[in-house]
């Protein structure tokens, strides 16, 4: 996408997050992004929405008086986000593959951490904005054990391949050299791999999930 100067565009981006550190610094810390607006809550972006390309949500949302029931955030924030038509990137501290997992069920199109450099969270915005998945590293590993455990996420033998060295830790380079393939492809088959797990992990029940990921029953509730 390219602004009338012919310059590529950032992605714009709409942030929803209790913190004001958060809101305040958003646009400074990702000048690679462009911030068109804040909101302490999904309630407050539903009253007065901008535009955007993607919209970047924490996980856990505490109104000012602390979480109650009318209160939208988890899954529940992203349904309301996905049914508004709005591309969803978390941005979030939590790191249990099955909480992430579900949320990518929920409608989710890719998960950051807050921890993360920031231009991993560029990235992952604009792969998004491009009809991307973008996953964490937590996730990477939970792709490669569904797949070990017969789950049906139809991955290639060249995806499989890829993923499992991308959940060791590997890099590009070293990815693309043993496979004798260059990192363009290799990052190609990652991304048809992560929106393979999206794809299952929509269509798959939570009691699919606590199976093949090996949980006890009710660690995965089904959704309000």
């Amino acid at each position: 996408m390219t602004d009338p100067s012919g310059e590529e565009a950032r992605p714009r981006v709409v942030v929803i997050d209790d913190s004001t550190v958060i809101r305040g610094g958003f646009a400074t810390v990702h000048p690679g992004l462009e911030v068109m607006a804040t909101y302490a809550s999904v309630e407050e972006f539903e009253a007065s929405p901008v535009a955007c390309d993607v919209v970047v949500l924490d996980l856990l949302l505490r109104g000012p008086q602390g979480v109650s029931s009318s209160t939208k955030q988890g899954r529940a924030a992203i349904r309301a986000l996905r049914d508004l038509g709005h591309p969803v990137c978390l941005y979030t501290d939590e790191r249990r593959a099955i909480v992430l997992a579900l949320c990518l069920r929920a409608g989710a199109n890719g998960v950051v951490h807050k921890s993360d450099p920031p231009e991993v969270a560029v990235r992952a915005v604009d792969g998004i904005r491009l009809g991307q998945v973008a996953i964490t590293q937590s996730l990477v590993g939970l792709t490669e054990l569904l797949d070990r455990r017969g789950a049906s996420l139809d991955l290639s033998p060249r995806q499989r391949q890829v993923i499992s060295a991308r959940a060791r830790g590997r890099h590009w380079g070293d990815i693309a050299a043993t496979l004798f393939i260059s990192e363009d492809t290799a990052r190609e088959h990652y991304r048809a791999a992560c929106l393979k797990l999206r794809d299952y992990l929509q269509h798959a029940s939570p009691g699919d999930i606590e199976r093949a990921v090996g949980t006890a029953p009710g660690d995965v509730l089904d959704e309000e």
